[in-house]
Protein backbone atom coordinates (compact mmCIF):
# COMPACT_ATOMS: atom_id res chain seq x y z
CA UNK A 1 0.00 0.00 0.00
CA UNK A 2 2.72 2.39 0.83
CA UNK A 3 4.49 1.87 -2.71
CA UNK A 4 1.21 2.23 -4.54
CA UNK A 5 0.66 5.68 -2.53
CA UNK A 6 4.29 6.84 -3.00
CA UNK A 7 3.75 6.00 -7.02
CA UNK A 8 0.51 8.39 -7.04
CA UNK A 9 2.45 11.11 -5.38
CA UNK A 10 4.84 10.85 -7.79
CA UNK A 11 2.71 11.60 -10.82
CA UNK A 12 1.06 13.80 -9.12
CA UNK A 13 4.09 16.12 -8.36
CA UNK A 14 5.63 14.64 -11.80
CA UNK A 15 3.12 14.52 -14.48
CA UNK A 16 0.75 17.01 -14.16
CA UNK A 17 -1.10 16.78 -17.74
CA UNK A 18 -1.54 13.24 -17.89
CA UNK A 19 -4.56 11.68 -16.61
CA UNK A 20 -4.41 9.54 -13.96
CA UNK A 21 -6.36 7.13 -15.07
CA UNK A 22 -3.66 5.74 -17.62
CA UNK A 23 -1.14 5.40 -14.79
CA UNK A 24 -2.75 3.40 -12.10
CA UNK A 25 -6.45 1.45 -11.67
CA UNK A 26 -6.91 3.25 -8.06
CA UNK A 27 -9.75 5.76 -8.38
CA UNK A 28 -9.08 9.24 -7.38
CA UNK A 29 -11.24 8.99 -4.41
CA UNK A 30 -9.64 5.88 -2.85
CA UNK A 31 -6.04 7.66 -3.97
CA UNK A 32 -7.25 10.80 -1.44
CA UNK A 33 -8.89 8.82 1.28
CA UNK A 34 -6.02 6.50 1.29
CA UNK A 35 -3.08 9.01 1.32
CA UNK A 36 -5.23 10.86 3.85
CA UNK A 37 -5.27 7.61 6.05
CA UNK A 38 -1.77 6.96 5.38
CA UNK A 39 -0.84 10.10 7.02
CA UNK A 40 -3.11 9.64 9.83
CA UNK A 41 -1.84 6.58 10.99
CA UNK A 42 2.21 8.04 10.59
CA UNK A 43 0.80 10.88 12.83
CA UNK A 44 -0.76 9.34 15.53
CA UNK A 45 1.45 6.95 17.41
CA UNK A 46 0.54 4.20 19.32
CA UNK A 47 -0.46 5.39 22.50
CA UNK A 48 -2.65 7.65 21.44
CA UNK A 49 -5.18 5.00 20.53
CA UNK A 50 -4.21 3.00 23.48
CA UNK A 51 -5.84 6.25 26.52
CA UNK A 52 -8.82 6.04 27.73
CA UNK A 53 -9.27 9.23 29.03
CA UNK A 54 -12.93 10.03 27.88
CA UNK A 55 -11.94 13.73 27.19
CA UNK A 56 -9.10 12.85 24.41
CA UNK A 57 -11.54 10.28 23.02
CA UNK A 58 -14.21 13.50 22.25
CA UNK A 59 -11.40 14.85 20.98
CA UNK A 60 -10.30 12.71 18.20
CA UNK A 61 -13.47 11.57 17.76
CA UNK A 62 -14.06 14.96 16.28
CA UNK A 63 -10.67 14.53 14.22
CA UNK A 64 -12.32 11.72 12.88
CA UNK A 65 -15.29 13.40 12.31
CA UNK A 66 -13.44 15.95 10.25
CA UNK A 67 -11.56 13.62 7.97
CA UNK A 68 -14.69 11.61 7.52
CA UNK A 69 -16.03 15.08 5.81
CA UNK A 70 -13.07 15.31 4.28
CA UNK A 71 -13.44 12.30 2.67
CA UNK A 72 -16.67 11.81 1.79
CA UNK A 73 -16.93 9.31 -0.93
CA UNK A 74 -20.07 10.48 -2.94
CA UNK A 75 -19.46 14.58 -3.03
CA UNK A 76 -15.50 13.96 -3.75
CA UNK A 77 -16.20 12.14 -6.74
CA UNK A 78 -18.62 14.47 -8.41
CA UNK A 79 -16.59 17.57 -7.80
CA UNK A 80 -13.19 15.76 -8.66
CA UNK A 81 -14.70 14.78 -12.17
CA UNK A 82 -15.19 18.71 -13.36
CA UNK A 83 -11.57 19.89 -12.05
CA UNK A 84 -8.45 20.00 -13.96
CA UNK A 85 -6.42 17.28 -13.13
CA UNK A 86 -3.60 19.73 -11.72
CA UNK A 87 -6.38 21.11 -9.07
CA UNK A 88 -7.42 17.95 -8.30
CA UNK A 89 -3.81 17.01 -6.66
CA UNK A 90 -4.13 20.72 -5.26
CA UNK A 91 -7.02 19.58 -3.15
CA UNK A 92 -6.18 16.19 -2.39
CA UNK A 93 -2.48 17.23 -0.68
CA UNK A 94 -4.36 20.33 0.86
CA UNK A 95 -7.02 18.12 2.32
CA UNK A 96 -3.79 15.79 3.75
CA UNK A 97 -2.17 18.58 5.07
CA UNK A 98 -4.57 19.53 6.74
CA UNK A 99 -5.31 16.67 8.54
CA UNK A 100 -1.32 16.45 9.35
CA UNK A 101 -1.98 19.61 10.74
CA UNK A 102 -4.57 18.74 12.72
CA UNK A 103 -2.45 15.72 14.27
CA UNK A 104 0.10 17.86 14.96
CA UNK A 105 -2.03 19.96 17.11
CA UNK A 106 -3.49 17.16 18.93
CA UNK A 107 0.19 16.56 19.90
CA UNK A 108 1.04 20.05 20.75
CA UNK A 109 -2.12 20.40 23.05
CA UNK A 110 -2.65 17.39 24.24
CA UNK A 111 0.87 15.69 24.78
CA UNK A 112 1.55 18.29 28.04
CA UNK A 113 -1.38 17.21 29.39
CA UNK A 114 -0.91 13.71 28.92
CA UNK A 115 2.46 14.21 31.06
CA UNK A 116 0.90 16.00 33.73
CA UNK A 117 -1.99 12.99 33.92
CA UNK A 118 0.51 10.42 33.69
CA UNK A 119 2.54 11.83 36.78
CA UNK A 120 -0.48 12.53 38.82
CA UNK A 121 -1.43 8.67 38.18
CA UNK A 122 2.10 7.86 39.32
CA UNK A 123 1.46 9.79 42.42
CA UNK A 124 -1.66 8.14 43.56
CA UNK A 125 0.03 5.03 42.90
CA UNK A 126 2.79 6.02 45.17
CA UNK A 127 0.43 7.44 48.31
CA UNK A 128 -1.49 4.03 47.69
CA UNK A 129 1.28 1.93 47.81
CA UNK A 130 2.55 4.33 51.31
CA UNK A 131 -1.00 3.35 53.20
CA UNK A 132 -1.02 -0.10 52.55
CA UNK A 133 0.08 -1.83 55.80
CA UNK A 134 3.37 -3.41 54.91
CA UNK A 135 6.55 -3.28 57.07
CA UNK A 136 9.29 -1.44 55.52
CA UNK A 137 12.80 -0.22 56.97
CA UNK A 138 14.60 3.06 55.22
CA UNK A 139 18.18 4.38 56.11
CA UNK A 140 18.44 8.27 56.67
CA UNK A 141 21.80 9.64 54.45
CA UNK A 142 22.29 13.32 54.63
CA UNK A 143 22.76 14.28 51.19
CA UNK A 144 23.94 17.93 51.63
CA UNK A 145 24.51 19.86 54.42
CA UNK A 146 24.07 24.06 54.12
CA UNK A 147 27.42 25.69 53.65
CA UNK A 148 28.41 27.66 56.83
CA UNK A 149 29.56 30.77 55.07
CA UNK A 150 26.11 31.41 53.29
CA UNK A 151 23.44 32.54 55.95
CA UNK A 152 20.49 32.83 54.47
CA UNK A 153 19.27 36.69 54.27
CA UNK A 154 16.07 36.41 55.92
CA UNK A 155 17.95 33.89 58.97
CA UNK A 156 18.66 35.20 61.91
CA UNK A 157 22.23 34.81 63.45
CA UNK A 158 20.65 32.99 66.24
CA UNK A 159 18.77 30.28 64.24
CA UNK A 160 21.88 29.68 61.80
CA UNK A 161 24.14 29.11 64.95
CA UNK A 162 21.65 27.01 66.81
CA UNK A 163 22.52 23.14 66.10
CA UNK A 164 20.07 20.30 65.51
CA UNK A 165 20.26 18.26 68.92
CA UNK A 166 19.80 14.86 67.19
CA UNK A 167 22.14 13.48 64.14
CA UNK A 168 19.96 12.36 61.74
CA UNK A 169 22.94 10.76 59.60
CA UNK A 170 22.39 6.83 59.68
CA UNK A 171 18.85 7.63 61.50
CA UNK A 172 16.46 4.07 60.92
CA UNK A 173 12.55 4.54 60.40
CA UNK A 174 10.33 1.41 60.52
CA UNK A 175 6.99 2.11 58.78
CA UNK A 176 3.61 0.31 58.52
CA UNK A 177 0.74 1.93 56.96
CA UNK A 178 0.01 5.88 56.78
CA UNK A 179 0.16 6.17 60.95
CA UNK A 180 2.40 3.15 62.76
CA UNK A 181 6.63 4.02 62.61
CA UNK A 182 9.20 3.16 64.51
CA UNK A 183 12.24 6.12 64.12
CA UNK A 184 15.58 5.83 66.22
CA UNK A 185 18.28 8.29 66.10
CA UNK A 186 21.25 9.12 67.71
CA UNK A 187 21.87 12.77 69.82
CA UNK A 188 24.66 15.20 70.59
CA UNK A 189 24.55 14.06 74.08
CA UNK A 190 25.28 9.99 72.73
CA UNK A 191 22.40 8.46 73.85
CA UNK A 192 19.59 7.22 71.74
CA UNK A 193 16.20 8.20 71.41
CA UNK A 194 13.67 6.27 69.91
CA UNK A 195 10.48 7.29 69.23
CA UNK A 196 7.25 6.13 67.06
CA UNK A 197 3.20 5.33 66.84
CA UNK A 198 1.21 2.43 67.19
CA UNK A 199 -1.95 3.90 65.37
CA UNK A 200 -3.40 4.79 68.40
CA UNK A 201 -1.33 6.48 70.83
CA UNK A 202 2.54 8.32 69.62
CA UNK A 203 5.49 8.18 72.00
CA UNK A 204 9.55 8.97 72.67
CA UNK A 205 11.79 8.41 75.23
CA UNK A 206 15.33 8.19 75.81
CA UNK A 207 17.83 5.53 76.93
CA UNK A 208 16.94 6.17 80.81
CA UNK A 209 14.48 8.44 80.50
CA UNK A 210 10.28 8.54 80.93
CA UNK A 211 8.51 7.02 78.25
CA UNK A 212 6.14 10.01 76.66
CA UNK A 213 3.18 9.18 75.56
CA UNK A 214 0.40 11.64 73.60
CA UNK A 215 -3.12 10.94 71.60
CA UNK A 216 -1.96 12.85 69.40
CA UNK A 217 -0.83 10.91 66.86
CA UNK A 218 1.97 13.77 65.09
CA UNK A 219 3.21 14.66 68.67
CA UNK A 220 7.01 13.59 68.63
CA UNK A 221 7.15 13.97 64.37
CA UNK A 222 9.29 16.94 65.46
CA UNK A 223 12.67 14.71 63.97
CA UNK A 224 11.25 13.53 61.49
CA UNK A 225 12.78 15.30 57.87
CA UNK A 226 11.05 17.43 56.74
CA UNK A 227 8.38 17.61 59.58
CA UNK A 228 9.41 21.25 60.15
CA UNK A 229 7.71 22.31 56.35
CA UNK A 230 4.85 20.01 56.71
CA UNK A 231 5.81 17.22 54.68
CA UNK A 232 7.09 14.51 56.21
CA UNK A 233 8.22 11.08 54.66
CA UNK A 234 5.70 9.27 56.93
CA UNK A 235 2.46 11.11 55.76
CA UNK A 236 3.53 11.47 52.29
CA UNK A 237 0.13 9.88 51.22
CA UNK A 238 -1.98 12.84 53.63
CA UNK A 239 0.11 15.27 51.06
CA UNK A 240 -1.03 14.76 48.11
CA UNK A 241 -3.39 17.71 47.73
CA UNK A 242 -0.27 19.61 48.88
CA UNK A 243 1.48 18.02 46.19
CA UNK A 244 -1.15 18.77 43.27
CA UNK A 245 -1.58 22.40 44.07
CA UNK A 246 1.73 23.65 45.06
CA UNK A 247 4.03 21.38 43.41
CA UNK A 248 4.57 21.30 39.39
CA UNK A 249 4.97 17.47 39.34
CA UNK A 250 6.96 15.53 36.41
CA UNK A 251 7.36 11.50 35.68
CA UNK A 252 10.41 11.20 34.03
CA UNK A 253 10.68 9.40 30.89
CA UNK A 254 13.41 7.13 31.60
CA UNK A 255 13.52 4.23 34.48
CA UNK A 256 16.19 2.74 36.20
CA UNK A 257 16.99 -0.18 37.53
CA UNK A 258 17.69 -0.28 41.76
CA UNK A 259 20.52 -2.40 43.75
CA UNK A 260 18.07 -5.02 43.93
CA UNK A 261 16.60 -4.86 40.77
CA UNK A 262 13.72 -3.60 40.73
CA UNK A 263 12.58 -0.94 38.04
CA UNK A 264 12.15 2.44 39.45
CA UNK A 265 10.48 4.79 38.07
CA UNK A 266 10.98 8.60 39.22
CA UNK A 267 8.63 11.58 40.19
CA UNK A 268 10.14 14.80 40.73
CA UNK A 269 7.77 17.68 42.77
CA UNK A 270 8.89 21.37 42.69
CA UNK A 271 7.71 23.66 44.88
CA UNK A 272 5.42 26.45 42.78
CA UNK A 273 6.13 29.28 44.82
CA UNK A 274 8.13 30.38 48.38
CA UNK A 275 4.70 30.86 49.87
CA UNK A 276 3.76 27.02 49.45
CA UNK A 277 4.94 25.25 51.98
CA UNK A 278 7.37 22.22 51.79
CA UNK A 279 11.18 21.33 50.54
CA UNK A 280 11.71 22.96 47.82
CA UNK A 281 11.75 19.86 45.86
CA UNK A 282 11.21 16.01 46.29
CA UNK A 283 12.35 13.53 44.68
CA UNK A 284 10.76 9.66 44.62
CA UNK A 285 12.44 6.78 43.41
CA UNK A 286 9.58 4.16 43.06
CA UNK A 287 8.68 0.29 42.19
CA UNK A 288 6.90 0.83 38.88
CA UNK A 289 4.55 -2.34 39.47
CA UNK A 290 3.72 -1.48 43.01
CA UNK A 291 4.54 2.34 43.66
CA UNK A 292 6.52 0.82 46.74
CA UNK A 293 9.03 4.13 47.14
CA UNK A 294 12.58 2.94 47.30
CA UNK A 295 14.66 6.30 47.69
CA UNK A 296 13.11 9.80 48.74
CA UNK A 297 15.19 13.20 48.41
CA UNK A 298 14.08 15.96 50.41
CA UNK A 299 15.72 18.88 49.49
CA UNK A 300 15.71 22.47 50.39
CA UNK A 301 14.88 21.73 54.07
CA UNK A 302 14.37 24.21 57.00
CA UNK A 303 17.79 25.89 59.23
CA UNK A 304 15.78 26.92 61.13
CA UNK A 305 16.65 24.05 63.65
CA UNK A 306 20.14 23.99 62.42
CA UNK A 307 19.38 20.37 60.49
CA UNK A 308 20.60 19.46 56.80
CA UNK A 309 19.92 21.22 53.38
CA UNK A 310 18.63 17.45 52.18
CA UNK A 311 18.65 14.19 53.17
CA UNK A 312 17.84 10.80 51.47
CA UNK A 313 15.46 7.97 52.57
CA UNK A 314 16.53 4.74 51.12
CA UNK A 315 14.65 1.61 51.01
CA UNK A 316 16.70 -0.98 53.45
CA UNK A 317 14.52 -4.06 54.29
CA UNK A 318 10.88 -5.10 53.69
CA UNK A 319 10.73 -7.98 55.88
CA UNK A 320 7.72 -8.49 57.89
CA UNK A 321 8.12 -7.00 61.64
CA UNK A 322 6.55 -8.45 65.06
CA UNK A 323 2.49 -7.52 65.03
CA UNK A 324 3.11 -5.14 68.55
CA UNK A 325 6.35 -3.87 67.15
CA UNK A 326 5.11 -0.54 66.76
CA UNK A 327 4.59 -0.25 70.62
CA UNK A 328 6.65 1.29 72.80
CA UNK A 329 6.52 -1.93 75.23
CA UNK A 330 8.66 -3.63 72.24
CA UNK A 331 11.56 -1.01 72.78
CA UNK A 332 12.45 -0.63 76.17
CA UNK A 333 12.43 -3.11 79.61
CA UNK A 334 9.07 -3.73 81.62
CA UNK A 335 8.61 -1.20 84.39
CA UNK A 336 9.60 1.84 82.38
CA UNK A 337 7.76 4.89 84.13
CA UNK A 338 5.24 6.10 81.40
CA UNK A 339 4.47 10.19 80.93
CA UNK A 340 1.12 10.75 79.34
CA UNK A 341 0.18 14.53 77.87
Amino acid sequence: MNDRIDDLLSDWLDDADESPEGNSDVPISEASETVAQSLLIHGMLADIGSRDDDSEAERIHAVMQRIDAEFAADSVNVALKSVPLSRRRFAILTSALTIAAAVMVMFVVFGPHQSVSAAMASLEKVVEAAAKPFDRTYKVRVAQEYPRDKRPRNLSQEAWDREAPEQIDGATIHVRGADEYVMTVLLKTGETRTSGCDGQVSWSFRENGPVHVSTDLNRFRGGMPGNQQDMPFLNIHANLSQLKIGFDVELADEQETGADGTLLSRLTCIRKSSDVRGPKQVDVWFDAEDGTVHKMLLDGLPRGRGGPKSVMLELVDQSELASDFFSHDAHHEPGRRIKSE
